[in-house]
């Protein structure tokens, strides 16, 4: 039976414990504090990232692992593995995909095969889809089995989100939509969605009532929901007024709660929030 890993990156805030039973190896992103870095969840916790993000601390700034560090990891499997799935935050979310297809190039000639995969997600999106694999390789599927089943679910994973502010957005460049147009949200909580990776508008909400009723709209339009994800930055409170929502068309004790890791949250700001969605395979 061929031997298969599974790597990502930080960006998909899967819980250490998980990644541990799972034997995911997740690639630390890099918090850079007054010119120092630090790996996060190693060299510093998410508590202290955030706290530096949202509390005043203009000299922090989140770093993506470099080609260097993946080349690294990636050498340390070639001749244990057969197949290595790379999977990664959507690149047009942010550049860690460049930096693993650079890495790749350097390796030499083996029989490990790397498979580098856009999630074209991020957060516990990301992380859903690389769980899904972790499971699948534990579950004795084969490695076409394996691969189908990731681009199966990253086709059938959908979040949607939206900010307290548009100021972190626009910091981050991630923006591709009109300047008009991202004026015009200004003052308001519109709802945006992931659409190939890219974000994207998708409702005009003026409140954050309404920004989160509107979370619910769109986990309720999906004619057929396998799992849920909410997920916060600085607002727990407001998870429970999402689930008073859901509980008449999903059970509570199948949502799962994230809170953003700090790559995430340092791109949308305090007070946002997204909802994921996987529809399954049955779109019957």
């Amino acid at each position: 039976m061929a031997l298969m890993k599974v790597i990502t990156d930080g960006a998909s805030d899967i819980p250490f414990e998980v990644a541990r039973d799972l034997e995911i190896e997740v690639v630390p992103l890099l918090a850079q504090i007054d010119d120092r870095l630090y790996r996060i969840g190693i060299d510093i916790s998410e508590d202290q990232v955030y706290d530096l993000l949202f509390n005043g601390h203009d000299r922090v700034e989140i770093i993506k692992p470099s080609a260097t560090v993946f080349e690294q990891l990636y050498r340390s499997l070639l001749g244990r593995y057969d197949y290595v799935y790379s999977i990664h935050l959507s690149h047009r979310l942010g550049s860690i995909l460049s930096e693993v297809q650079t890495a790749c190039a350097r390796l030499p000639a083996s029989n490990t095969r790397i498979e580098v995969i856009d999630s074209k997600l991020a957060g516990m999106g990301q992380g859903s889809v690389t769980i899904a694999a972790a499971r699948a390789i534990r579950d004795g599927m084969s490695p076409a089995e394996v691969s189908d089943l990731i681009g199966q679910t990253i086709r059938h994973t959908h979040t949607a989100f939206f900010v307290d502010t548009m100021e972190y957005l626009e910091q981050s460049g991630l923006l591709t939509f009109s300047g008009s147009l991202i004026g015009s949200m200004q003052r308001i909580k519109p709802l945006m969605i992931l659409d190939e990776g890219e974000i994207v508008p998708y409702e005009r909400t003026r409140t954050r009532a309404k920004a989160i009723e509107g979370l619910f709209t769109f986990v309720e339009d999906f004619p057929h929901v396998e799992d849920v994800i909410i997920h916060y930055a600085t607002t727990p409170e407001d998870v429970e007024k999402l689930f008073e929502k859901l509980d008449p068309i999903f059970p509570r004790d199948r949502v799962q709660v994230s809170r953003m890791g700090p790559a995430i949250a340092a791109r949308l700001g305090p007070g946002a929030m997204a909802v994921t969605v996987f529809e399954g395979f049955d779109e019957a």
